[in-house]
């Protein structure tokens, strides 16, 4: 009997260590996806205040849907980046998607936070205020980059 435990414990430990290595890596890639996902963020960030659509169309899923409040969905890559091209035609934007809580889930992301948004019309006008809160969901792509699947969100105008 001696002898049987003398031979396990060993084993035991080495597949103790392996289990532990290995959930530490996992936590290592998360916070890996983690600064990728927020990455995209920034470079939404980024791109809508340059008012540069193509460069928000590298962000998003070729089948990306947006959900706009009160608004029917945009499906598609082209329509989104067509949408927000046109947008950019007409108004000038400050915009900041905040850093926001980060979930994964077998190869998808959930990314919510608050945004602020300030429009001045190219033709004159009025800024408007905008606020809310915002729900990405991103998805890893073959290449191991991550797109934006969905963009749902909802708004307040502010006189």
């Amino acid at each position: 009997m001696k002898n049987r435990i003398f031979y396990t414990f060993p084993i035991f430990f080495v597949l103790a260590t392996l289990m532990m290595l290995i959930s530490g890596s996992g936590i290592a890639l998360a916070g890996q996806d983690n600064t990728a996902i927020d990455k995209v963020r920034l470079d939404f960030n980024a791109a809508f205040n340059e008012g540069k659509a193509e460069a928000m169309g590298q962000l998003i899923d070729i089948n990306g849907i947006w959900m706009p409040p009160g608004k029917p969905a945009i499906v598609g890559r082209d329509n989104i980046e067509k949408h927000y091209s046109d947008y950019f035609a007409k108004v000038r934007s400050k915009f900041e998607l905040k850093p926001g809580d980060i979930q994964l889930c077998d190869g998808w992301a959930f990314m919510s936070g608050a945004f602020s948004r300030a429009d001045t019309p190219k033709a004159g006008g009025k800024v408007k205020q905008a606020s809310g809160h915002y729900l990405f969901v991103l998805k890893i792509q073959p290449d191991g980059t991550w797109k934006i699947a969905r963009d749902i969100w909802n708004e307040t105008m502010k006189p």
